[in-house]
C-alpha cells in the first residue's frame, strides 16, 4: 500500500530499469524450469526403457527391430532335465566322477581320425572310456547330442554342470537314508572304531599253522595310533560279523550283513533293510526309478563308499577323510571284480538279496517254452482213444455217448445195465483195456 504523496512510479515496477530486471528474472526461472523438465523427461525415459526390455517389442514401424529379450537362445541344446539324468546315473558311475572330464575324453576318442587312436590306454583313460560308455548308453540320444556339439565348449560345460548337480543331490539323498539308521543295522559286538577298520586278528588255525608269525590286532593298533586307516585297506563292514583276519576272508568279502542291508535300504527302501530277499513295499524304490535290473561292480563299490561315510563322524562329503581316500577305496572295490568267479558269485548274491532273483530282474523265472502244454480232460480222453484198436474205439465212443446221456437225461437203469453187459461181452480180450 502506497503512502500519501508518494509518486506511483516509486511504488510500482514501471520504470525501464525495473522491466529489464523482471525480464532477466523471468528468463532465469524459465531456464530452471526447462532444466527440471529435462531431468523429469530423462528419468521417465529410463523407466520406460526398463519396462520395454522386459517384453519383446511387436511394433512393425520400428526401424531397429533388434530383440529385447536377454534370455540366451540356443538351437543345439534340447529341452532336457539333465539334473534328473545326473540323479539316475550317479549310482552306475560312482560318487566322485567328473562328467565334463568323461565327456571330453569320450568325444576325443570318438572324433579321432583314423590312425590317431591310442594303441594302449592308461588305467585312468580306460576308466574314463568305461564311464563314457555307461553315460551315453543310459541316455538315448545323448551320444548324438554330444557329437553334434563336440566343438561347443559352452554347451558341454553347461550340460556337465547340470548332470554333476543332480549326481550330488542323489548322493546326499542316499546319505540321508543311511545316516540315521545304519547304527541299528550293525552287530552289538562290533566296537565303534572297528566299523571302519579292517577285521579282527587272525584265527587260531592260522596262528597254529605259523606259530612264529606275529598277528597284531588291527583295532588295538588303531586305538594306540600305530595303525592308519587308508583307502587301500578293507574295512570290516565288508565281511560277515566275526570274520577273522585270515585267508578265509577272500571268500566272504562284500558279503557283510551291513553291506547287504544298506543295499536294500538304498535301492528298495529303508523298510526293506531287515526283511527277506527281494522285499519291497510302498512306492517304487530307487532300483525301479533308475532302471537297475542287475547289480554291477560300480554299484556295489558305490554302496561300500556310502556305508563307510555313514559309519564315520563326517557330515559333509569330501574325497579325503584324514588318511582315507574315498576315490582310491572305490577303485579298490571295483578291482575285486577282476576275478571272474568272485564277480559272478557276488553279483548273484546282491541280485538275490536286493532284487529277489540271482540273475536280476530282467531274468525273472518264466514258463519254459519247450515244456509240454497242459492237457484238459477232453484232450486226455482223445489221446487215450487214439491208442486203442478200432473196434474198441467204437465201443468206447458208445460208452462216452451213454456217459453224456446219463448226465443230461438218465435212461432206464435196466437198459443201461443190459447195454454195459453187452459191451463187455463184445470186447472179449480187450476187457482189461476198456476197464482201464
Amino acid at each position: 500500500m502506497s503512502t500519501a504523496g508518494t509518486p506511483l512510479s516509486e511504488t510500482t515496477n514501471t520504470s525501464g530499469d525495473g522491466q529489464d530486471v523482471a525480464q532477466d528474472s523471468l528468463q532465469t526461472l524459465r531456464a530452471e524450469l526447462d532444466a527440471m523438465k529435462g531431468l523429469v523427461a530423462g528419468f521417465t525415459k529410463r523407466t520406460r526403457s526398463r519396462k520395454r526390455k522386459r517384453r519383446a517389442s511387436s511394433d512393425s514401424d520400428v526401424e531397429n527391430d533388434a530383440p529385447t529379450s536377454n534370455k540366451a537362445k540356443s538351437s543345439t541344446v534340447p529341452e532336457q532335465d539333465f539334473a534328473s539324468h545326473g540323479r539316475m546315473i550317479m549310482r552306475f558311475l560312482g560318487p566322485f566322477e567328473n562328467i565334463e572330464d568323461i565327456i571330453t575324453h569320450g568325444l576325443r576318442v570318438d572324433t579321432a581320425l583314423v590312425g590317431d587312436e591310442v594303441a594302449v590306454e592308461s588305467l585312468a583313460d580306460a576308466r574314463l572310456t568305461e564311464s563314457w560308455t555307461i553315460l551315453h548308453q543310459k541316455f538315448p540320444g545323448f551320444h548324438s547330442l554330444m557329437l553334434a556339439n563336440h566343438a561347443n565348449l559352452d554347451v558341454i560345460h553347461s550340460i556337465s554342470r547340470k548332470i554333476n548337480t543332480g549326481m550330488e543331490g542323489a548322493r546326499s539323498d542316499d546319505t540321508g537314508t543311511l545316516k540315521p539308521r545304519i547304527l541299528g543295522w550293525t552287530a552289538e559286538d562290533l566296537a565303534p572304531d572297528a566299523k571302519i577298520t579292517i577285521m579282527t586278528s587272525a584265527s587260531k588255525a592260522t596262528r597254529a599253522a605259523d606259530p612264529a608269525a606275529e598277528f597284531p590286532d588291527p583295532l588295538a593298533a588303531f586305538q594306540s595310533g600305530d595303525f592308519e586307516i587308508t583307502g587301500r585297506k578293507y574295512p570290516c563292514f565288508l565281511f560277515p560279523f566275526g570274520q577273522p583276519n585270515d585267508e578265509t576272508a577272500l571268500d566272504t568279502i562284500l558279503e557283510g550283513p551291513i553291506m547287504l542291508r544298506c543295499s536294500k535300504a538304498l535301492l528298495m527302501g529303508p523298510s526293506s533293510a531287515l526283511q527277506g530277499d527281494g522285499f519291497h513295499q510302498g512306492k517304487p524304490g530307487n532300483a525301479s526309478l533308475i532302471g537297475l535290473k542287475m547289480f554291477t561292480k560300480r554299484v556295489i563299490a558305490y554302496i561300500a563308499c556310502q556305508v563307510r561315510f555313514n559309519l564315520s563322524s563326517l557330515q559333509n562329503w569330501n574325497r579325503i577323510d584324514s588318511e582315507f581316500d574315498y576315490e582310491e577305496f572305490f577303485w579298490l572295490i571295483v578291482k575285486l571284480f577282476d576275478d571272474g568267479p568272485f564277480a559272478k558269485k557276488t553279483i548273484a548274491l546282491y541280485n538275490r538279496v536286493v532284487l529277489g532273483h540271482a540273475a536280476g530282474i530282467a531274468a525273472a523265472p518264466a514258463a519254459a517254452s519247450d515244456s509240454a502244454p497242459a492237457l484238459d480232460h477232453m484232450q486226455r480222453l482223445q489221446a487215450a482213444r487214439d491208442v486203442l484198436p478200432t473196434s474198441i474205439q467204437e465201443e468206447k465212443g458208445q460208452l462216452l455217448h451213454w456217459d453224456v446221456a446219463v448226465r443230461v437225461d438218465p435212461p432206464n437203469p435196466v437198459d443201461l445195465i443190459h447195454w454195459v453187459l453187452r459191451l463187455v461181452t463184445r470186447s472179449g480180450g480187450h476187457q482189461r483195456s476198456l476197464a482201464g
